[in-house]
């Protein structure tokens, strides 16, 4: 078995792969690797440069596509491709630290988790400082639902990530969704305040410029997780929280006099430590899936 699976979506990445494949050829540490790159019909030539990379390194994966899906169907097309005992999940334009991957590694194993989070941030690739340390979470899905993470700098057990199903399909961005779908499947987890993923300070066709997609997609990250779970669960009220948030910022972006609207004062309530009612998540739920103008993949 192969011991790290790099696990890369591209979408009109010509422009960054280059320093991509930089960050992850350079890898340090004694283990066997492979790099899966999952086009998702791609129009540049993105294409073109995988195939330049995968004629110099026998290592490299190119799984094609003729249908543009989304980050969260390409992912799990990734994971299944993937041999790797771990998977390592890279956006298409983001570069590593050059330890980074032995370094998530090694802390997994020391700790006995099957999963761990760091930081992206917009910076010049470093590697992790040897006094950068993770800290072992308890509890997954409240940290996850408490601490929203948005963003994709992880490495998971590969067993782990199919057991859970990998990335919620029903959700075109999944990068909030699927901390909450680790984490309710797992025990224990680390995270660190060291930065395992660097991020462009410019990003041609970032999917989070759309704002109304971002609305969409984060409160169903919370309520298909919040559905999934026993009506009793110690993290359904936190989850309700997520959900009314989203729909209050969905509100607030996209329409005249947020300030007095229902989302809003609903909001306020989840602040002071209620939470929406199943019918109030259930309208909600409709009308986020007759808004037009938004990706779902299934």
């Amino acid at each position: 078995m192969t011991d790290v699976s790099y696990v890369i979506t591209v979408y009109n990445k010509a422009w960054a792969l280059p320093r991509v494949w930089d960050s992850l050829r350079v890898q340090q540490g004694d283990f066997s690797r492979e790099f899966v790159f999952v086009d998702d019909a791609s129009t540049d030539k993105s294409l073109d440069i995988l195939r330049s990379i995968a004629a110099r390194d026998d290592r490299v994966v190119i799984v094609q596509n003729d249908k543009n899906e989304g980050p969260a169907i390409r992912l799990n097309q990734g994971a299944r491709a993937a041999t790797g005992r771990w998977l390592h999940f890279l956006d298409g334009d983001d570069a590593i630290p050059p330890n980074a991957s032995q370094w998530m590694m090694n802390a997994l194993e020391e700790r006995n988790a099957p999963l761990i989070y760091g930081c992206r941030r917009v910076e010049d690739i470093a590697p992790v400082p040897e006094t950068a340390e993770a800290q072992l979470i308890a509890e997954p899905l409240g940290f996850a639902a408490a601490k929203p993470i948005t963003h994709l700098a992880l490495m998971v057990a590969r067993a782990v990530f199919m057991a859970s199903g990998g990335c919620d399909e029903r959700i075109f961005i999944q990068d909030q969704s699927l901390p909450l779908r680790l984490g309710a499947r797992i025990q224990t987890m680390l995270w660190t305040d060291a930065t395992l993923s660097c991020q462009p300070a410019e990003r041609p066709g970032e999917l989070s410029k759309n704002v109304a997609q971002q609305h969409h997609d984060r409160f169903f990250a919370a309520y298909n997780v919040l559905s999934s779970l026993p009506e009793d669960h110690e993290y359904a009220l936190i989850l309700r929280r997520l959900c009314a948030s989203a729909r209050w910022k969905a509100r607030r972006d996209s329409g005249p006099l947020p300030w007095f609207s229902p989302a809003f004062f609903a909001y306020l309530r989840s602040r002071m430590g209620g939470a929406p009612s199943d019918d109030t998540l259930s309208a909600t739920a409709a009308r986020f899936r007759a808004q037009t103008g938004i990706r779902r993949p299934i």
